[in-house]
């Protein structure tokens, strides 16, 4: 399993139709292959900052699986208007602790 975070800053004012959008895309996401699951988060300490984590069953499920797709296109240009900048995204794998 790979976990993909993105971090976004949206522009002031905009982060209830942010919210909105992503609903809006999560429908998108939930129906690619190899897609497991999604969250959202919003920062307590920096106003317009979110966090969304993807779980997906392998890397190239999301690279480039969904990032090479049509619906990538579809699902970046629900989000995009809101975005004061570029996301910035990760992949990483868990570390068994036990």
């Amino acid at each position: 399993m790979i976990v993909h975070m993105t971090m976004f800053y949206v522009k002031p004012g905009t982060a209830n139709d942010f919210e909105s959008s992503v609903r809006e895309a999560s429908v998108i996401l939930a129906e690619r292959p190899g897609y497991m699951k999604h969250e959202l988060h919003k920062c307590v300490e920096v106003a317009d900052k979110y966090m969304m984590i993807v779980e997906w069953n392998s890397f190239k499920d999301h690279m480039p699986g969904f990032t090479a797709s049509e619906a990538y296109l579809e699902w970046s240009m629900l989000l995009q208007p809101f975005l004061e900048h570029p996301p910035v995204s990760e992949h990483y794998v868990g570390i068994r602790l036990k």
